[in-house]
């Protein structure tokens, strides 16, 4: 991975945790985990759902008390009783990869827009912030300063999104 995607893929992961997108995970053996926040990554052998943080808790827990009752259920059957009850409590989900492939999209439309300013030359305003900054502090690198303006931009979508 290249340090351009490997920003990238950071700067999915922050959109991810601003928008406050959790993450409830279902592995080939049926056990359910949930995380409070989602990553663009997933182990290939699980099955993730995307929901608001909050209620990847409880839908986890319900999920793991039905678990109990069906000891033998597969994975498919786990995912469907959790996708059930995510319906009966109102609760909106939504496959991890429906919602790393939003993070990625938003990450290419924030990096498209800084090009197409950049091409413009509209630019002036973030590079006299960044002049004044270095002023400040001489360690700060341009890409360190632009990548925190990019996940400024992608806080305040995952905000609005959400």
């Amino acid at each position: 991975m290249g340090l351009r995607q490997s920003r990238d893929y950071l700067l999915a992961n922050y959109y991810l945790k601003a928008a406050g997108i959790a993450l409830i995970w279902i592995d080939a053996g049926g056990r359910i985990g949930a995380q409070d926040v989602a990553g663009v990554e997933l182990e290939a052998d699980c099955i993730g759902y995307c929901c608001p943080r909050g209620a990847h808790f409880v839908l986890a827990y319900r999920l793991q008390l039905w678990r109990e009752d069906q000891p033998a259920a597969s994975s498919a059957a786990v995912a469907a009783r959790l996708e059930q009850l995510a319906f009966e409590g109102g609760v909106g989900i939504t496959l991890h990869q429906v919602a790393a492939d939003r993070a990625i999209a938003a990450v290419a439309t924030v990096e498209q827009m800084m090009e197409a300013m950049k091409q413009a030359g509209e630019l002036r305003e973030i590079n006299a912030a960044f002049k004044a900054a270095r002023s400040v502090n001489p360690s700060l690198r341009y890409v360190d300063f632009m990548n925190a303006k990019k996940a400024a931009i992608l806080e305040s979508i995952a905000r609005g999104a959400s």
